[in-house]
């Protein structure tokens, strides 16, 4: 969020490119969405994560083009962080929902090698993928008011042949 002082006051201006408004995570929101994130880890036994700014920023870029595109979710092109992505057709009060939504799947998940299948656990085994050490997540609104919600995470998980701890 940029803060201009003018004559008239305190002037906001958020983050807006044509409608889209990137959402600031604030420290608080930071610290609940990590809190979701480790819990699932410590379960398991399996190390914290630690906050990325530079992770946050690349998350926050693609929560953005999302916003602008306003057409769904699809993942970045290919690079070398892991990613999940949550949508809504509203702003979440609390964006750690998001990363709720994701461990939800492990209700369905079944201790196992990842094998391509879509089975619908994907985002909870990225978060609890143990080689994983860092995550940073952005998040935006479109035009229509749509809630994009993305965690990038490095190393990434979800290695073809690999059991996630």
């Amino acid at each position: 969020m940029i803060k201009i002082k003018g004559l008239l006051g305190l002037l906001m201006i958020s983050s807006s490119i044509i409608g889209q408004n990137l959402l600031m995570i604030d420290e608080e929101s930071r610290n609940a969405i990590l809190k979701k994130h480790n819990h699932e880890r410590q379960i398991l036994k399996i190390p914290d994560l630690v906050w990325s700014e530079e992770l946050a920023s690349f998350a926050e870029e693609w929560a953005l083009q999302l916003a602008k595109e306003d057409q769904g979710i699809h993942h970045r092109p290919p690079h070398h962080y892991g990613e999940n992505i949550f949508w809504s057709s509203y702003v979440l009060p609390d964006y750690s929902d998001g990363v709720q939504y994701w461990n939800d799947e492990k209700k369905i998940y079944r201790y196992k090698a990842i094998n391509g299948k879509k089975e619908g656990t994907g985002h909870y085994t990225q978060v609890i993928w143990k080689r994983t050490e860092k995550v940073g997540c952005g998040c935006a609104q479109s035009a229509t008011g749509t809630f994009f919600f993305v965690c990038n995470y490095d190393p990434p998980g979800n290695y073809m042949g690999q059991k996630p701890y």
